[in-house]
């Protein structure tokens, strides 16, 4: 909401500054003469930092949407549950948005129609789900719904970011520690066996070369990586992404990973929305936004189209190289028994119990091979360092 800074009077003697939040100009000197002030100069502030701007935390959403499903369902208003929730919430992120969400419904507006206008903090999935629960009068049960969607995403994310946490900080140790030893302890000890005028052996010489390497050029590794990320950034949404994201999932562990991670998440939104009482066609367009790989986004879109032709969602899905026949066969059969939707969280439910089983194996071997791998590179090290050490004390004898 607007801010407006003012000049007023409220006596002969007594004037001060002041500012007030009002919808526009009108508003705010209504707002100010109703307190028995005269006015001398009102002008509308410059937005400072605009928080609703700001993305929110999944975790927050999630904890909002069932907030705010627990309040509907409890039978109170959708703007008296948004106004407690403006009250309770700590994030002034998201109390800004719940704030302009509810000043927009009292305004005539409708749940869902309040949410797109904030598509940084709610997905068209998430306007779609809503606007069906107030088509179908069953907000409180879509808005259930959205919640336990949330935090069933949240579980899975935590559950692979708490797998890949200890292989991470391994990885990260062990670089550090070799670039210690690269840059610091190796030229340390280049002086002194140049000193002695003797051939080098070739794994000391091979170590020298490369500590020399990442003392000069390690700038140019540093702009590497940071180029190769930012052409990566770059190639979003584009015909280079398409290719990238193809390849990623061609990888042989990797690639599966990401793929039953896109399929459980694409089937699992999917079955919320025609739960709710969404169309196929609008389901798809919706579940599009949530699949962030484009190569299978780019199968999804064609699936659309074939539908929108007048073919079955199972027979559209396998054309595709990338959706198995296992889930397009459990697909045919929800569509002929007319229980589709329980059909794809069948689907969602086996592909993220496969996701979790796969990482904890990969994680589970991992972990040696990356201690194995270190250690083995840090022995390098000290055995090129120390074969000179051990030259030149039998050359002294």
């Amino acid at each position: 909401m607007p801010t407006f800074a003012y000049r007023a009077k409220k006596g002969p003697q007594e004037s001060f500054k002041g500012t007030v939040e009002a919808k526009n100009r009108a508003q705010a000197i209504a707002v100010l003469e109703q307190k028995g002030l005269f006015l001398i100069t009102i002008e509308e502030e410059a937005p400072r930092h605009n928080t609703a701007s700001k993305r929110i935390r999944r975790q927050d959403l999630s904890v909002f949407t069932r907030q705010f499903a627990n309040l509907i369902e409890s039978g109170l208003t959708i703007t008296e549950g948004l106004n407690i929730l403006t009250q309770q919430t700590s994030n002034p992120a998201l109390k800004s948005v719940i704030s302009g969400m509810e000043e927009q419904i009292k305004d005539g507006a409708t749940l869902s129609k309040a949410l797109s206008a904030y598509p940084r903090q709610f997905s068209r999935f998430y306007c779609s789900i809503v606007n069906a629960g107030e088509i179908s009068g069953a907000l409180e049960t879509t808005l259930g719904h959205l919640a336990d969607f949330g935090e069933q995403e949240e579980k899975i994310r935590s559950d692979v970011i708490s797998a890949l946490t200890y292989p991470a900080l391994i990885l990260s140790v062990g670089i550090i520690t070799i670039y210690i030893l690269l840059t610091y302890a190796v030229p340390q000890l280049t002086s002194m066996f140049t000193e002695t005028g003797e051939t080098l052996p070739i794994a000391t010489q091979i170590l020298i070369n490369i500590s020399n390497a990442l003392r000069s050029y390690g700038w140019l590794i540093i702009l590497a990586v940071f180029s190769a990320v930012f052409a990566f950034k770059r190639a979003q949404n584009s015909k280079e992404r398409i290719v990238l994201d193809k390849i990623f999932l061609n990888l042989p562990v990797m690639g599966k990973i990401i793929l039953k991670s896109e399929i459980s998440r694409f089937m699992r939104t999917l079955s919320l929305l025609l739960e709710s009482g969404v169309t196929i066609l609008t389901s798809l367009d919706a579940v599009t936004n949530t699949v962030t790989n484009t190569a299978l986004k780019e199968e999804i879109q064609k699936a659309a189209k074939e539908i929108k032709d007048g073919e079955s969602l199972s027979s559209a899905l396998k054309k595709s190289e990338y959706f198995p026949a296992y889930a397009v066969n459990i697909i045919s059969v929800g569509e002929e028994s007319g229980t589709i939707e329980k059909s794809l969280k069948r689907i969602a439910g086996s592909y993220e119990q496969e996701l979790n089983r796969l990482i904890r194996t990969l994680t589970s071997l991992l972990e040696p091979i990356m201690i194995l791998v270190m250690g083995l590179v840090v022995a390098f090290i000290v055995s090129a360092m120390l074969l000179p050490i051990f030259e030149i004390n039998l050359i002294a004898k």
